[in-house]
């Protein structure tokens, strides 16, 4: 087997010109990572959100770090769903602006160079010193066609995709578009809007109630009539009422004469109560018939608490009562066994079910012995032993054998 440095190389994906591109693994830390040689010069630095990062150089080759159980986009060809589409394109569509911002262009883009994990997605190989082939927008788009297949029409981002492959909207319309959908029309227009007159705000409508409530006013109107707070002014008699305020004797215009009621208003100038007509007298607030009084309302609120606390009894009693599932106590045992028996390895997690709180990326045991699970599924094992080349294994969780054999040797 071919190595570099600490990185072992297990077969040629691809070539880019006299440029190898390894499949490989870390075999510190069981990372799997790309290898690009011959290649000279140091790697990029650049750090872009949708990308693969570049880790360095070793000897004559450039290095990237794969995210555990990312796979090529051509693997989904034809098995891509409208959400995983729609979240891979945005994500793209960011990562390509951010490259324009750098100058960087990746000239490659297809489905073999698009890495693909859940919602996530990223370009594999931005900056490496080869000539490009296509533009990155176009390339794009016949990438994210290809893996659709049949569902591509049907995507309701299609139209604005195809839009950006010939040319009509750029990457930064587009993106925009994605996050915030409107008609194309709208889109195409984005710019003679820019250009145009704002439009006027509509006006006001005007005001037809009687009543307004306001805020707290720069200058408060001043009160026509000043009460006591503590007892409202009593309703004038209706042979002797008093002479109308000037203010009302102007706004009357001619109607006919007769007694005006004036409501004492609040000293108060936080709230003012606009009155545009004359009030009538204020009526008596009566209660109304069939209200629960304050008995009824404790004799309510206790029936509530009595309710709950019985509600809370029958779930105690239900889930005390529950059979509890098979391992979930003590989680899913898997007995590993070592060959020779007296053999020693080490058990790292490197991936686990989505469900799995068990931390990846550490040593889960050591083996021989019953190493425990906590959910059913298929976990990413890797092996470690020393004086051993590390090796991954996927494994069944709970297996159908109920163990596991190790054998160390050649």
């Amino acid at each position: 087997m071919n190595h570099i440095g600490p990185y072992l190389l297990n077969r040629i994906r691809a070539r880019e010109g006299a440029i190898e591109i390894w499949e490989g693994q870390d075999t510190v830390t069981g990372t799997p990572v790309l290898v690009y040689r011959p290649l000279e010069g140091a790697a990029p630095s650049f750090r872009i959100q949708g990308t693969l990062n570049w880790q360095g150089r070793e000897d004559d080759a450039w290095i990237a770090e794969l995210p555990f159980g990312a796979v090529p986009l051509a693997q989904l060809r034809g098995e891509v769903s409208p959400h995983e589409l729609t979240a891979w394109t945005r994500r793209l569509l960011g990562a390509l602006l951010e490259m324009k911002a750098l100058g960087l262009e990746h000239g490659r883009l297809d489905t073999e160079r698009l890495w693909v994990k859940g919602d996530e997605v990223w370009i594999e190989g931005v900056g490496l010193p080869v000539p490009a082939r296509a533009a990155d927008e176009a390339a794009l788009v016949e990438a994210l066609r290809e893996a659709a297949g049949d569902t591509w029409p049907g995507w309701p981002f299609h139209r604005v995709m195809e839009r950006l492959a010939e040319g009509a909207v750029d990457l930064r319309e587009a993106a925009e578009y994605l996050a915030d959908p409107r008609s194309l029309s709208e889109l195409e227009a984005l710019a003679e809007d820019a250009d145009g007159p704002a439009a006027a705000p509509p006006p006001e409508p005007p005001a037809t109630g009687t009543v307004r409530v306001l805020g707290r006013p720069e200058n408060p109107p001043a009160p026509a009539e000043e009460a006591p707070p503590s007892e409202p002014a009593p309703p004038p008699e209706p042979d002797r009422a008093p002479p109308p305020p000037p203010e009302a004797a102007a706004s009357a215009d001619g109607e006919a004469e007769g007694p005006v009621h004036v409501e004492a208003r609040p000293t108060d100038p936080s709230r003012v109560v606009r009155i545009d007509e004359v009030s009538e007298p204020a009526f008596e607030v009566i209660e109304p018939r069939g209200a629960a009084s304050g008995g009824d309302r404790r004799w309510l609120l206790r029936g509530g608490a009595l309710l709950l606390v019985v509600l809370l009894a029958l779930a105690v009693v239900w889930w005390k009562g529950r059979t509890p599932a098979p391992g979930a106590a003590e989680g899913y045992a898997v007995e590993f066994r070592v060959e020779p028996p007296e053999g020693r390895a080490e058990l790292v997690l490197l991936d686990a079910p989505e469900a799995s709180q068990l931390v990846r990326g550490r040593v889960l045991a050591i083996i021989p012995g019953k190493v425990y699970f906590d959910v059913p599924g298929v976990y990413r094992i890797q092996i470690r032993a020393e004086g051993y080349l590390p090796q991954e294994k996927l494994l069944n969780v709970p297996p159908s054998t109920g163990s596991v054999t190790v054998r160390l040797g050649p």
